[in-house]
């Protein structure tokens, strides 16, 4: 397995302040002093137990301060550790990829100066290691163009691996650069007025001038960028990721891109100057993972970086940054093996942290947790705009992130592969507030009518093939009890995933299919199938439910579905064995092709219809005509309902009732029998005419001319039930 080895600010020399681990309230001539140097240098030759199980690196990355104020000392010091320990190392030396800190160049010299690069280029170009095109020694730091000198050309300044690609940046060019204060003195003027002083005098003060005008700034100079880009031209090497190239792309650098803790620093210049400008070249370059010190604290995260300015609508791409440790410890991180796995097309990453070791140790020290990063996000998310996740806490919330993904789309625009995942959907079974035309036609009355006629396990509509399907025919009787079926499965096998329940039949497309020849007929069912899961969170199973749709109206109609699915999780849930019971878990939907429609879908069966299914409530329709004095206000309600619905209220058209309206003409013809009237008689009249009309058409699409027909008996029909039931009276 290939991987690659990240350390940062070993800070190698003469022991610096805060460096020393013991307690000191005296000091002794101790060779074997316990500093943040001797848990480096042991956690180094340790690292020969885990090349012993895993090989050698295939790249070693130290992203910068190798040394301490640039001290000679340090940077030997570091051109001995890794001699001493080569057996640990790649072979090839170039493959040992080194950054400067702001602690690796001389404060003394201006930025673009050779001379402030002199001790790190010995210890790392000196020994032929990879290091980052060098203001001023490997390109003209006064060329804007960033042209190539013979070293930026010839020089290891990128590691070209089967694998991976390594970029190292230098981000210290500008570290400890005397500035001018804006509106301030100048050096010049400063020395004028300092020219009465006596010469100590003058020289400490202008000392204390230098120094206060001396700053720590991280910068990556534009014409690094500049000079890189002519790097990979002169390398043959594409910026962007071409499709054929798979290699992991790593950037280093010194400093941070991002706070890697909830620390203060207060100082002047904290973070990169221009971040935006670095953030845009690793996007240009499709950077995977970025690796920095600096800080001296270990973390990760993934950072999001957006699309140039002004172009919302294209992907952020996900960046992998790890920061590596600065500070160690016996017991705590010190550095990093990042391990390839997966296949080259799809690469996650297994990252194990070396502990400190104690001075009896002689192996590997490795954290117990090692995270496991799919690297392939970063470019899924970069290359594929289309896919939308919509995460929501409930099923309310989710409708409402859902318009504000649709407010984003063009108009009748269709979104693939979108999925929504409500983690407590016990708010499904309630209409939600924003749903259209809430609170008026479309009541939470509707809303569980609509919800429980689709889940009935025999609807007289389905049975006499008036309507193609209901789901809950499908669920609970046309291939039999699908629930206890998937309850059975969890009850004895716990982690199964076989607890489908399916609604389309490998063979059929729709109605009941005969022979072959019926193949290209009918329709079958946008709710394919659901499943059922247990999972465990927080110390307690969950009942988590699926449901996959090839294709699903989400403004009007994905409500109705998830209220579906709750009752189907409900029913399952029921089921289910245990002590403690399952808990109700997530529910997730996945649409193949989400719609948002203006309109009610036609497979909203219409409100006249589904009460074939309730005999009752269509006789109280009718009672309430024939004895308005006894009519309750649910009853005066379902009659408006009906009459919004028949009228194609929220429709792109008036509905085509199937027998909903015929069976409430027999009611009222019924209810006639008991009390006679002439308004209970306008009233069956105008319905049967109704039923007549939508008969004559055979189910075909209304054109203008039976439009206006259909709507004009609605008023009829409106008209008489309004005067065979008028207002009941305010309370």
């Amino acid at each position: 397995m290939k991987w690659l080895l990240h350390m940062s600010d070993p800070h190698l020399g003469a022991i610096s302040p805060g460096q020393v681990l013991d307690d000191e309230k005296v000091r002794l001539d101790q060779p074997d002093l316990e500093t943040t140097q001797s848990v480096f240098r042991q956690t180094v030759r340790n690292l020969s137990s885990f090349v012993a199980e895993h090989g050698k690196p295939a790249v070693v990355v130290v992203s910068g301060d190798l040394s301490y104020h640039a001290e000679a000392s340090g940077f030997v010091a570091f051109a001995e550790l890794l001699s001493a320990n080569a057996e640990c190392l790649p072979e090839d030396p170039s493959k040992i990829v080194v950054v400067p800190g702001n602690h690796d160049v001389v404060w003394a010299q201006p930025a673009g100066e050779p001379a402030r690069y002199t001790g790190f280029l010995e210890a790392t170009r000196g020994h032929d290691r990879s290091t980052p095109l060098i203001d001023g020694v490997d390109f003209d730091r006064d060329d804007e163009t960033g042209s190539l000198l013979p070293s930026g050309r010839d020089a290891p300044h990128v590691v070209l691996d089967p694998d991976v690609l390594v970029i190292p940046i230098n981000s210290s060019n500008y570290c400890g650069t005397t500035v001018d204060v804006r509106g301030g003195w100048t050096t010049v003027e400063w020395e004028a007025a300092l020219g009465p002083l006596e010469a100590t005098v003058r020289a400490n003060v202008m000392r204390e001038v230098d120094r206060l005008h001396r700053y720590d700034i991280a910068r990556v100079s534009r014409s690094q960028i500049r000079a890189l880009g002519h790097l990979f031209d002169h390398l043959g090497e594409s910026r962007d990721r071409s499709p054929a190239d798979q290699r992991v792309r790593v950037a280093v650098l010194h400093h941070q891109l991002l706070p890697v803790s909830t620390r203060e620093e207060r100082k002047p210049f904290e973070s990169l100057i221009n971040l935006g400008l670095v953030r845009q070249t690793l996007r240009e370059y499709a950077v995977d993972i970025v690796l920095h010190g600096h800080k001296h604290e270990s973390g990760s995260y993934w950072d999001l970086v957006a699309a140039p300015a002004g172009k919302l609508a294209d992907a952020a791409q996900r960046v992998l940054v790890i920061s590596s440790p600065g500070h160690f410890e016996v017991g705590a991180p010190v550095m990093r093996a990042l391990q390839l796995t997966g296949t080259r097309a799809a690469r996650s990453l297994t990252i194990s942290t070396f502990l400190g070791p104690s001075s009896e140790q002689s192996d590997a020290v490795i954290a117990n947790d090692q995270p496991h990063v799919p690297l392939w996000l970063g470019s899924m998310d970069a290359e594929t705009p289309e896919r939308h996740l919509i995460r929501a806490p409930t099923t309310h919330v989710a409708y409402s992130r859902l318009q504000g993904l649709y407010a984003l789309q063009a108009q009748d625009a269709q979104v693939r592969n979108l999925v929504c995942q409500i983690d407590d959907p016990s708010d499904a079974a309630q209409l939600p507030p924003d749903y259209p035309n809430a609170g008026a036609g479309r009541s939470q009355a509707w809303f569980d009518d609509m919800v429980k006629w689709w889940q009935l396990d025999r609807s007289e509509l389905v049975d006499s093939g008036l309507v193609p399907f209901n789901h809950g025919e499908r669920v609970y009787r046309r291939w039999g009890n699908q629930v206890r079926r998937a309850a059975h499965l969890l009850n004895t096998r716990a982690v199964s995933s076989r607890a489908i329940i399916e609604l389309v039949a490998p063979r059929e497309t729709g109605r009941y299919v005969k022979d072959e020849r019926d193949l290209d007929r009918g329709s079958f069912p946008a709710f394919v199938l659901a499943e059922l899961g247990l999972a465990v969170r927080d110390g307690r199973r969950h009942l988590d439910c699926f449901g996959y749709f090839r294709k699903q109206e989400l403004r009007y109609w994905w409500p109705v579905n998830v209220a579906e699915l709750a009752r189907i999780q409900e029913a399952v849930l029921a089921e289910l064995h245990g002590t403690p019971k399952p808990k109700l878990g997530r529910i997730v939907t996945f649409s193949a092709f989400a719609l948002w429609s203006d309109t009610l879908p036609r497979v909203a069966v219409p409100e006249i219809d589904r009460l074939v299914d309730q005999p009752d409530r269509l006789w109280a329709l009718a009672a309430a005509i024939a004895n308005p004095a006894a009519a309750d206000a649910a009853t005066r309600a379902e009659w408006e309902r009906i009459l919004a619905d028949l009228a194609g209220e929220d429709r792109a058209a008036p509905p085509q009732p199937k027998l909903g309206l015929a069976r409430l003409a027999q009611e009222l013809a019924r209810a006639a029998t008991l009390a006679a009237s002439e308004n209970l008689e306008r009233v069956r009249s105008a319905l049967a005419t109704l039923a007549a009309q939508h008969a004559s058409y055979a189910g075909a699409p209304l054109n203008d001319a039976a439009t206006a027909i259909v709507l004009a008996t609605v008023a009829e029909l409106r008209a008489a039930v309004e005067h065979a039931l008028p207002a009941a009276p305010a309370s």
